[in-house]
């Protein structure tokens, strides 16, 4: 989407008759990169062109490449909790056992976006997720984070800086998609 188009889609009248057409629709950046949970320290790269001035989300989908439903341990693993009922300032250790369980385990993933042109650094983070962003009874979703980018190209790295014991059958895969529909601009 040209930042033209968005900035039609911005529009009260003609963003809804767009929107109606389906032109306003915003494809995520980067789609269904495959990801190994099995094995510590590896990684993936993408390369992505950002069109609009947005902020973005990071996205973990893992599923069951069969389309069964997952079993209890990966539910137990991955967890069962929505990201609404688990915040960064929940304490596991106060947490009840039994209810501590429907958090997931804790998977960490290191997190950088470069800019191609000159290789800066302009994201750099280790992501400990918890609870889930989505859930089906074949997967389930996790945040990696929401990352502002400006127009331009940039390098996507992620990397799995622990193996995940019990999810190897599973696919996993990331996506880069925009939260919102509001420039960076505004959102300041």
């Amino acid at each position: 989407m040209s930042p033209f188009i968005y900035s039609l889609c911005q529009k009260p009248i003609v963003g809804l008759a767009m929107a109606t057409v389906a032109l306003c629709e915003f494809p995520p950046l980067m789609k269904d990169v495959q990801v190994n949970l099995g094995e510590a320290g590896t990684f993936v790269t993408a390369e992505v062109e950002v069109p609009v001035d947005l902020s973005y989300t990071l996205m973990l989908d893992m599923s069951n490449p069969a389309g069964d439903s997952l079993s209890k341990q990966e539910v137990s693993i991955i967890g069962d909790r929505r990201l609404e009922d688990c915040d960064d300032s929940t304490d596991l250790a106060k947490v009840a056992k039994q209810e501590r369980a429907s958090y997931g385990r804790p998977m960490a993933f290191k997190v950088e976006v470069r800019r191609k042109p000159d290789s800066m650094l302009v994201h750099s983070r280790t992501v400990n997720t918890l609870c889930v962003a989505s859930k089906w009874a074949n997967q389930r979703s996790r945040s990696l984070g929401n990352i502002p980018l400006a127009r331009g190209s940039y390098s996507v790295r992620i990397e799995n800086v622990d193996a995940q014991a019990g999810l190897e059958r599973l696919s996993a895969t990331v996506m880069l998609a925009p939260i919102s529909d509001r420039p960076l601009t505004a959102q300041r």
